[in-house]
């Protein structure tokens, strides 16, 4: 979290009428702008304490942030630790001021992801248990913006590329080429995927921890129905693109605390992975500009892909397999499906 300043004289930013609205109290003073891509977070306290004003990405709509509502209130009520924004006098958890709809939550210190293996495995199980509560309700409104894409996505930024014009073309050609085969894969499996009320966006810094334990789920722009190997897929694009020293532990340790896959998900494990790595590198279609971002990204998302196509596939084929092996040997023994502190 960052400390920069935060300007009091931007119009959709009105202490006092945030205050008034969400009934937290007399306005005391801006304590500085958080951490945050998507939204621009501001804590501010106040004479009931400590908040956070979440000035929200154009990409949100009022429908989406009902939705989100709704699920939050129903993974509350079934125990998982999720930070849910506060209603205002209106009962929605926004407001608008000027063209911005904000949100408050209330400050929650928790501890920050320290790339400790046992919270790579609480952060798995809280995965699991929260596809596991909202398994039965009924898809919602999508995000404005999403990682979650579907394969005309790829197709539209390719041809967009194209036409550009910017980026080397070799280079370009060649991720075309495996696009090709990983929306093929895609397309045959993905209606056999088990489906589920997505995160969308679940990472470890996204979480907060007590100890070893996920005590806070934060951050629920992106919630989507979609197939849920989407959310352990981006996972693990986490660990092997932001985290590489740790990627040979974290990997499986990630796989197995989140438990069993179908066989259809242990066999499009590495697709999906891959799909999240050619978005960040065709997410330059629409960069301001084009070449500069896939220079950015082709470093880093290319040998992904292609160790995902190869010695990548048969390290996640045995991984989930040694992980179903061990579910499936508990059960039968009738042993505590838990994980020793690797500490």
């Amino acid at each position: 979290m960052g400390n920069s300043k935060f300007s009091m004289n931007e119009d959709y930013f009105k202490p006092n009428l945030i205050c008034e609205q969400f009934q937290i109290g007399s306005f005391h003073k801006v304590l500085g702008k958080l951490g945050g891509a998507f939204n621009t977070n501001v804590k501010m306290e106040t004479s009931e304490g400590e908040f956070v004003v979440r000035i929200l990405n154009e990409n949100n709509t009022i429908k989406h942030l009902r939705y989100v509502g709704k699920m939050l209130a129903e993974l509350r009520a079934k125990g998982l630790p999720v930070l849910a924004p506060l209603l205002a006098k209106n009962g929605d958890s926004f407001i608008r001021c000027k063209d911005k709809l904000l949100q408050v939550s209330a400050f929650v210190a928790v501890e920050p992801f320290q790339c400790r293996e046992s919270q790579v495995y609480a952060s798995a199980r809280s995965l699991r248990a929260y596809h596991q509560a909202l398994e039965h309700v009924h898809p919602g409104p999508k995000p404005g913006w999403s990682f979650y894409r579907s394969s005309v996505y790829y197709k539209q930024a390719n041809d967009r590329l194209k036409s550009l014009d910017m980026v080397p073309q070799a280079e370009l050609s060649s991720m075309v080429l495996i696009l090709e085969d990983l929306s093929n894969k895609w397309g045959r499996i993905e209606a056999s995927l088990p489906k589920a009320v997505l995160h969308g966006d679940w990472h470890f810094w996204n979480l907060g921890y007590t100890g070893d334990e996920v005590s806070c789920v934060m951050d629920f722009d992106f919630m989507q129905q979609g197939t849920r190997i989407h959310d352990v897929a981006y996972a693990l694009w986490v660990i092997y693109v932001l985290l590489p020293e740790y990627a040979y532990s974290f990997d499986r340790t990630f796989i197995e605390g989140y438990g069993p896959l179908t066989d259809e998900e242990k066999h499009i494990l590495p697709v999906a992975v891959a799909r999240i790595a050619m978005f960040f590198l065709f997410q330059s279609a629409y960069a301001s500009n084009p070449l500069v971002k896939w220079q950015k990204h082709y470093p880093k998302q290319e040998p992904l892909i292609q160790w995902l196509s190869s010695e990548g596939a048969i390290r996640l084929e045995e991984i989930t397999k040694a992980a179903s092996d061990q579910t499936s040997s508990c059960r039968t023994e009738g042993l505590p499906m838990e994980k020793d502190d690797p500490s």
